[in-house]
């Protein structure tokens, strides 16, 4: 098999920074155990040096997302990234927990700041553990003023347990009622995923069919994260497996010079972690029952000893079907 028919072209769209560690919340399952205690972040100059440097080696970049820890602890060194994006012609994104909305005054400030700044769109994510350190009230604060702003705001809800009513709570809020309907506001569950076993058990919102996707992340987002690392992806279970993490945040062109051959890779993003999982396992495998998001498959295929054997035994007689679906995906999108 030639290396062009193998290559995988890598142009990605988006730049994921992970700014910081530290927040302001400390949720119990925090994917990155992120808290007010963990200072860890990239600097101003190193994520602006991130940006240039992404977007030279690769013009495909359209959007650039700000997350964290919490990226609104960078005060004005946001702003001022979301202003240099902008002058780049480039989209912005963040992700927040919203904090900075205790008081409407002060939403309304930072509101404003943003859209002088030319923020394209607000993550803002709550639930049950998140409400232990931001209220409801204070969500509803930061989605009024950011509206009122013309920013299009995202709300994303952690899966209730049997005992919570977070969803229920905040969708029958009369300020949110309002807003319903309004092109600039989208309110989502998330499937929530569990990072520790004494975890109390959530409802499972996830259908199967939800599970049963190629990964987009793969490919299409370039990750830089505190620990100065450039990763594949910004999945929930990126920093518990590997292969994710390629080079040093210096390094841009190893985005590219690590994946373009990864096998691995292309498999999960055409046929997603949860389908390879169940050809290693068998599609009746009771554990299959508990996966409630495609990034706890990843974690499982990579990290545990017999599944990475097994995945040796079988990838060959997958080669053929997924570069062939791969190329025709790729051929479909040029003519598109």
């Amino acid at each position: 098999m030639s290396d062009q028919l193998f290559k995988i072209e890598i142009s990605p769209s988006t730049l994921s920074i992970i700014t910081t560690y530290q927040c302001t919340a400390a949720c119990a399952d925090c994917c990155f155990e992120c808290s007010p205690s963990i200072t860890k972040s990239l600097s101003y100059a190193e994520m602006s040096q991130f940006i240039d440097d992404a977007i030279q080696e690769h013009p495909s970049i359209r959007l650039v997302v700000f997350t964290g820890g919490e990226c609104f602890m960078l005060k004005d060194k946001l702003f001022s990234l979301i202003t240099k994006c902008t002058q780049l012609g480039l989209a912005t994104r963040c992700v927040t927990n919203g904090y900075w909305a205790k008081r409407p005054e002060k939403a309304m400030e930072y509101a404003q700041k943003l859209k002088q700044a030319g923020v394209n769109e607000i993550n803002l994510s709550t639930g049950l553990d998140h409400q232990q350190w931001v209220s409801e009230n204070t969500i509803v604060n930061a989605v009024t003023a950011l509206v009122s702003q013309s920013i299009f705001t995202l709300v994303t809800l952690e899966t209730d347990t049997q005992t919570s009513d977070c969803f229920e709570s905040f969708h029958t809020n009369p300020k949110i009622k309002q807003l319903q309907g309004n092109n600039l506001f989208e309110l989502r569950v998330n499937s929530w995923m569990s990072f520790h076993e004494t975890s109390e058990e959530r409802a499972l919102v996830t259908q199967v069919n939800g599970l049963e996707k190629g990964c987009d992340n793969l490919f299409d987002v370039m990750v830089a994260t505190p620990d100065k690392e450039i990763t594949a992806c910004c999945g929930l279970t990126v920093s518990h497996i590997h292969e994710m993490k390629l080079s040093h945040i210096q390094d841009i062109g190893s985005y590219k010079r690590e994946q373009e051959y990864d096998f691995l890779k292309l498999w999960i993003k055409i046929d997603g972690p949860y389908n390879i999982l169940k050809k290693l396992i068998g599609d009746r495998h009771e554990r299959l029952d508990k996966i409630t998001h495609p990034c706890q498959a990843c974690a499982i295929i990579h990290n545990e000893p017999d599944m990475r054997a097994r995945l040796i035994e079988i990838y060959p007689d997958n080669i053929v079907r997924v570069l062939n679906t791969y190329h025709l995906i790729k051929a479909t999108q040029e003519y598109l």
